[in-house]
């Protein structure tokens, strides 16, 4: 006669999902996560950089501790690998929020409205991808003012009141934009169709950026060297 086997417990995952029989355990690399936290996690990772070079990190992380998203010992080790930096700090908070829900990634973003950054918190909730972000919002800081011109060339003109309207601050302004470009023009939207067009607004500053952020600017070719020949006589 066959001996009954006992009935497993039903598990759960962070989710709240009930894990099928005999499925192997979640790992660090190998998460079963919702596609809310999937894309949430995917976004922070698409903005990494242009997070990491605007917001206050001292600030979030304050605020991070406020809302019981980290502990007081997570909040030293992310200083403490942020190194004194605000830039690495905020990587550091990133990469963390990129392991975490949907509660974490909401809380950052009223972190980053707190901060007064209207345009990255709306992005972030609206999960907006952008292929040329990395490029966009460290050129819009350089254009200032000048977005309105660049606006023109990019063929974006008709959205001037509306950007205005919408953010007031002039960089926010700027990077909105180039994003409205980015998405009104499709593929046709390049690093090389915005150089063209800083070129023709005779913003040469703006180029140079862009050169050195692609690491191509202030590299010399190196000259052929001569071959080693007999001395004539």
């Amino acid at each position: 006669m066959p001996v009954a086997k006992p009935k497993s417990k039903t598990k759960k995952d962070d989710d709240g999902k009930e894990k099928k029989k005999g499925e192997p355990p979640s790992t660090p690399n190998q998460e079963n996560v919702s596609p809310a936290t999937q894309e949430c996690r995917q976004i922070l990772v698409l903005y990494a950089q242009p997070l990491a070079n605007t917001l206050m990190a001292y600030d979030m992380v304050k605020h991070l501790l406020e809302k019981v998203v980290i502990d007081s010992d997570k909040a030293r080790l992310i200083r403490r690998m942020g190194k004194g930096q605000n830039a690495e700090t905020n990587r550091q908070i990133v990469a963390e929020l990129g392991t975490r829900g949907v509660r974490e990634f909401e809380v950052f973003v009223e972190g980053i409205r707190k901060q007064e950054f209207s345009l990255l918190a709306d992005l972030l909730e609206q999960k907006h991808f952008s292929r040329l972000i990395n490029i966009l919002d460290p050129v819009a800081k350089k254009l200032g003012h000048h977005w309105k011109r660049v606006a023109l060339e990019l063929g974006t003109g008709g959205f001037v009141v509306k950007i205005e309207t919408k953010y007031e601050k002039v960089r926010e302004q700027a990077l909105y934009s180039l994003l409205i470009w980015e998405e009104t023009s499709g593929v046709a939207a390049t690093e090389k169709r915005l150089i063209d067009a800083l070129d023709y607004c005779g913003m040469k500053w703006a180029i140079a950026y862009i050169r050195k952020l692609q690491g191509k600017g202030g590299k010399k070719k190196k000259g052929k060297k001569k071959g080693k020949g007999k001395k004539k006589k």
